[in-house]
């Protein structure tokens, strides 16, 4: 009977030590762009200065399987446990520990990266936070390629790479929708990303422009190139690379217009996108 009231006893004042004891996540979303770096924080209770030898941190992210991201264990870092898609890439700002402040640095984010963390902390008490870690890689950069085949005929290349599949679509001076005309294949890298190539064959005189756009649904966000078929080609049969610009849409309109300084103030209008 008193090792019962003894447990009760020891129940009672963890309970409340945990009560007193509290975890906070000042941002619970994080967005970042493939390849940058993210830092995500958690705060704790301090109170007074702290006792390193006492302080338990542990970072894990929770997919099917829980992976170990970070630990820190009685003051001492511990990396043994560190799962293998985190080596080299994590950091905890040791510095900011003293107040109260739990901040996770992981470098060269991967979409791999994408998902829930729970922060743990043990201090006296013990409490954790879960915060939500969300990648995204838009298609920044474009590379374009002219070649003439002959007879006024010539490909154009558009080929750029982001998350998730993105559509391309093809318009000429006009804006008339080329798409159905090219030929739009999809591959994808170590890290989930797609290497999205589309090639348009077109006859065509020289003197004009083409653009490729590629439509990121996900992230309601487009990037466009512009091609310029000219009469003066170098010894590749290519020209020079184009200028590429990304514009967000926003989430209640299909259509988006865009300036380029390239145009000399005239207008690109992108057809009409219909969302499913």
């Amino acid at each position: 009977m008193e090792k019962l009231m003894l447990l009760y006893i020891f129940l009672f004042y963890w309970h409340f030590l945990n009560a007193l004891f509290t975890v906070e996540a000042p941002q619970s979303l994080y967005i970042v762009e493939h390849g940058n770096n993210v830092t995500m924080e958690c705060t704790f209770p301090v109170n007074g200065k702290l006792k390193f030898r006492d302080l338990s941190v542990s970072w894990e992210k929770k997919d099917e399987l829980k992976k170990q991201v970070y630990v820190l264990l009685k003051g001492e870092e511990d990396f043994r446990s560190q799962h293998s898609d985190f080596k080299g890439r994590i950091r905890l700002l040791k510095e900011n520990l003293k107040l109260g402040q739990s901040l996770l640095q992981i470098t060269d984010v991967k979409l791999r990266d994408a998902g829930f963390y729970q922060c743990v902390i043990g201090y006296g008490g013990a409490d954790y936070k879960t915060i939500n870690l969300k990648v995204k890689a838009p298609y920044r950069t474009i590379t374009q390629r002219v070649v003439s085949t002959g007879d006024n005929e010539w490909k154009l290349t558009c080929q750029s790479e982001g998350h998730p599949q993105a559509e391309v679509i093809w318009q000429n001076r006009e804006y008339e929708d080329l798409t159905d005309k090219a030929n739009t294949s999809y591959e994808t890298g170590s890290d989930q990303l797609y290497r999205v190539t589309s090639t348009l064959t077109i006859e065509s005189r020289t003197d004009e422009i083409f653009y490729c756009i590629f439509w990121n649904k996900e992230l309601q966000e487009n990037t466009s190139a512009i091609l310029h078929i000219t009469a003066r080609v170098n010894k590749d049969h290519r020209t020079p690379v184009a200028n590429s610009a990304t514009a967000e849409l926003s989430k209640d309109t299909d259509t988006h217009d865009y300036r380029d300084a390239s145009f000399e103030g005239k207008e690109l209008k992108y057809i009409q996108i219909e969302k499913t």
